[in-house]
């Protein structure tokens, strides 16, 4: 190193050192030296490296970080990671893919293998040319292969994601590659959600396809939804099925299963939902034609939930209800959910 070198390092550190002497106001020469960390150990340039990056100067963290692999300290793995993330948000998605190629050959057994992993993936699934997720055994990076090949092959990726979801699997995995599945609207997805919610890959997986399936598509689900509820016997099944309606918002199929149904729990379960629907009217054509009392108390205490929807119910149930314990319970509630706009209606029951 020449004498104008050694003097540039010698005077950057003197003005590091003194008092109210900061970065801005070094000269050019000196942020250069400092920039590269001449004389600065692992950690501090590892320091310098993430502050780079939260202030997106791509160049210099990957200089900063490249100089810290280089010392191959205890903070070099992470730094060959941050290397070629800023690399790549630089635009140099080869150099990242290389960085990340030099951190799996020098140490095989890092921790930070899974982030280069899913930065390949990233890179990969941008350039049309995603990774295999079957040559992934890390379950995390194998669901981002996944993911990027559902944009770019969907015909490819459906069939993995169902050998998955049929398959010897853990239950987290297959509970994430349905929901990578639920982020694609194509037929093929929509088709295998459905075959899922009608319970060919078990019950828990089943609960879940159904409350993707109800939000995915709406009052189009209502037919599939109601066919399964016909056709299961599992308890839990059928409550998820009855609260998603509320989802779907259809209140008349919910009325529908309610009507039909002899499980009591189940019947609570479908007045409380049709309650946070609104559906005051609804609640007061399954009122009429029930003679349980237990139902009948379910429903005029979900009127409450109803609002204003539920005035007119609760007056007319209030007005004609022969059972006192009944009659009493609904002018409590018809004055909670009416307010003082039912004073009239109250004065005359």
């Amino acid at each position: 190193m020449n004498v104008k070198g050694l003097s540039a390092i010698f005077l950057a550190a003197t003005l590091a050192a003194v008092p109210g002497v900061s970065h801005a106001e070094m000269p050019a020469p000196l942020l250069v030296a400092n920039a590269y960390g001449i004389g600065a150990d692992d950690a501090s340039l590892y320091a310098d490296g993430t502050r780079a990056i939260k202030e997106n100067r791509w160049s210099d963290a990957a200089g900063l970080f490249g100089r810290v692999a280089e010392m191959h300290g205890e903070h070099a793995e992470g730094a060959l990671y941050w290397k070629a993330y800023a690399e790549n948000k630089e635009g140099q998605p080869a150099s990242a893919l290389n960085t990340c190629g030099e951190l799996r050959k020098a140490y095989p057994k890092s921790h930070w293998l899974d982030e280069c992993g899913a930065l390949e993936i990233e890179i990969r699934g941008k350039s049309g040319h995603p990774v295999a997720p079957q040559t992934e055994p890390d379950e995390n990076l194998k669901l981002l292969a996944l993911n990027a090949l559902m944009q770019q092959d969907q015909e490819q990726a459906v069939p993995i994601l169902e050998k998955i979801l049929s398959g010897n699997q853990s239950e987290e995995l297959k509970s994430r590659a349905l929901f990578v599945l639920a982020q694609n609207h194509s037929p093929q997805a929509e088709a295998l959600i459905s075959k899922i919610a009608q319970g060919q890959s078990g019950p828990a997986l089943q609960i879940k396809a159904i409350r993707m399936l109800a939000a995915a598509q709406g009052k189009q689900a209502d037919d599939k939804l109601a066919s399964i509820y016909q056709h299961t016997s599992d308890i839990q099944v059928k409550r998820v099925i009855l609260q998603s309606y509320l989802i779907t918002g259809d209140s008349s199929k919910l009325l529908e299963a309610a009507r039909q149904e002899t499980n009591p729990e189940l019947v609570k379960t479908a007045v409380r939902t049709l309650g946070a629907m609104s559906a005051g009217q609804d609640l007061l054509t399954m009122y009429r034609a029930t003679n349980n009392a237990q139902t009948k108390a379910d429903i005029i205490s979900s009127l409450i939930a109803s609002g204003h929807n539920g005035v007119a119910p609760l007056t007319e149930i209030a007005q004609s209800e022969q059972d006192p314990e009944l009659r009493r319970k609904a002018i409590r509630n018809l004055g909670i959910a009416g307010g003082i706009s039912v004073a009239p209606a109250l004065v005359s029951t």
